[in-house]
C-alpha cells in the first residue's frame, strides 16, 4: 500500500506576499526578536482520516532513544514508528507534545547519533541545512534565514506560534512539488547544529518555516528529559556543495529518520 507524505497543506497564505523569487531580508546582523506584529502565515492542517498511514521526519537528540519532529506528524496517531529500514524500526513509546507550537519529542528504546540545540542568536542570511524524507523519500533543502513570522492554525487545532522563515536556494530532489514528509526534521546551521525544525512551506514562494530551537528546549526541560548537549558534529559536512552526501550520511546514521503514523 503506498504511504502517503505527511505535512502541513500546501498552499500558505502569507499577508503582503514579496515579488515571487525574491531574498528579501528584514534586517541586518543579528535577527530582531519575535513581535506579535510579525507578518502572519494561515494554514489549515487537517485531521488523519482513521485507517490511513502517512510520513514524516525525526531527528535524533539522544543515543538514548530521545527524538524530535513536528506535533502535526504526531497527533491523532494510533501508533508511531522511527524506521530502521524499509521493514524494520523502533516502536515509539512515549510523545509528548507542545501545547502551544508545532513540536514533538518521542522516546524509544534506542536512539542515534544526536544533534546539538543551537543556543546562539540567529542572524539575517544565515545558512539552512534541511534533511528528510519529503514526500516519504530522501530530500535535501539548502536556504537562507530571511526573518520571522507567526503560523496561524486553524482547522483540527487551533494555535498561533512564532516561526523562522527561510527562502529555499536549492532543492534535492529539484521539483516544485510539496514538501510535505520533511515535516519534522531538523534545519541546522553551519556548524551542524539545530536551529529550527521544518513545520511547513509554501511552494508557491520557495520558502520553508521552523520551530524555534528554544521551543525544543523549552520542551525537553517541561518533561525533564536530559539530552546529549555537547556532541561535537563534523562541520566540513555542512557545505552546500555537500548537501547530497550529508544528507545520505545522516540518514544512514539514523541522525535524521522517517517516522511512520498509523491511525487505527
Amino acid at each position: 500500500m503506498p504511504v502517503p507524505p505527511m505535512g502541513l497543506r500546501p498552499g500558505a497564505v502569507e499577508k503582503a506576499p514579496p515579488p515571487l523569487g525574491a531574498i528579501r531580508l528584514e534586517g541586518k546582523g543579528i535577527l530582531r526578536q519575535k513581535s506579535r506584529h510579525d507578518p502572519v502565515v494561515t494554514i489549515n492542517l487537517d485531521g488523519k482520516p482513521k485507517g490511513s498511514i502517512s510520513t514524516g521526519t525525526a531527528f535524533a537528540l539522544s543515543e538514548q532513544g530521545v527524538w524530535g519532529t513536528a506535533r502535526h506528524v504526531t497527533e491523532g496517531c494510533t501508533d508511531l514508528v522511527v524506521l530502521l529500514n524499509a521493514r524494520k524500526g523502533y516502536r515509539v513509546s512515549e510523545v509528548y507534545e507542545h501545547p502551544t507550537a508545532d513540536v514533538s519529542i518521542l522516546k524509544t528504546a534506542v536512539g542515534a547519533r544526536p544533534f546539538q540545540i543551537e543556543e546562539q542568536e540567529l542572524s539575517y542570511n544565515a545558512e539552512g541545512f534541511h534533511f528528510g524524507f519529503p514526500r516519504g523519500e530522501p530530500g535535501n533543502v539548502y536556504s537562507q534565514l530571511i526573518g520571522r513570522r507567526i503560523i496561524k492554525t486553524r482547522g483540527v487545532k487551533s494555535s498561533r506560534e512564532s516561526v523562522l522563515v527561510w527562502a529555499e536556494k536549492i532543492r534535492q530532489p529539484d521539483h516544485d512539488l510539496s514538501l510535505g514528509g520533511i515535516s519534522g526534521g531538523p534545519v541546522l546551521n553551519a556548524q551542524g547544529h539545530l536551529v529550527g525544525v521544518h513545520i511547513a512551506g509554501s511552494v508557491r514562494r520557495g520558502r520553508s518555516y521552523s520551530s524555534l530551537p528554544e521551543t525544543v528546549i523549552s520542551l525537553l526541560q517541561r518533561i525533564d528529559y536530559f539530552v546529549d548537549a555537547d556532541f561535537t558534529q563534523d562541520e566540513a559536512l555542512y557545505q552546500v556543495d555537500h548537501l547530497s552526501q550529508t544528507g545520505n550520511i545522516l540518514r544512514k546514521r539514523l541522525s535524521v529518520a522517517k517516522v511512520v503514523c498509523m491511525v487505527k
